[in-house]
């Protein structure tokens, strides 16, 4: 699978809630679902804003947290039950961007809800938590246990 930049929010709200508030944030449009798709899955594309091309996304609970994980087990984004993965054909620095800006808009948007954006599930890109702002990580900064000190303080719990 091609790389995926990955935002979380720790959020009340459903999943397909959720993908609701940013369809109409976003002005996207629903990708009907494929056989055998989750219930609780749900795809969305619209242009992307800096470079010709769709910018895919799909909005599902995160299936990666864990409730009550071994310390040495303790990831980033545990604890944050919405997972909205974003894409743009694999295209590198430029699906970057455009997640990057996606994050952006949603912090404004959303003031309210803590946020982390990823990149695929190892690097740690940025934070938002309602009341502090944003925080740009280190670029080798992991979503994973050792690194928890640098995250550990921009992390919603």
């Amino acid at each position: 699978m091609a790389d995926r930049e990955i935002l979380f929010l720790k959020t009340a709200a459903s999943v397909e809630d959720e993908a609701k508030l940013l369809q109409e944030m976003l002005e996207l449009e629903p990708i009907p679902n494929q056989a055998g798709a989750a219930d609780d899955e749900f795809g969305l594309r619209g242009p992307a804003r800096t470079v010709d091309g769709t910018l895919g996304f799909e909005v599902r609970p995160n299936s990666y947290s864990e409730v009550d994980p071994d310390p040495e087990d303790v990831q980033a984004f545990d604890g944050y039950p919405v997972e909205i993965d974003i894409w743009l054909g694999g295209r590198g620095p430029a699906q970057e961007r455009e997640a990057r800006l996606v994050f952006d808009l949603l912090v404004e948007g959303r003031p309210d809800v803590p946020m982390l954006l990823c990149h695929t599930l190892d690097r740690l890109v940025a934070a938002y938590l309602p009341g502090r702002g944003v925080y740009e990580f280190p670029a080798d900064t992991s979503v994973d246990a050792p690194h928890a000190d640098r995250w550990q303080d921009w992390v919603a719990r």
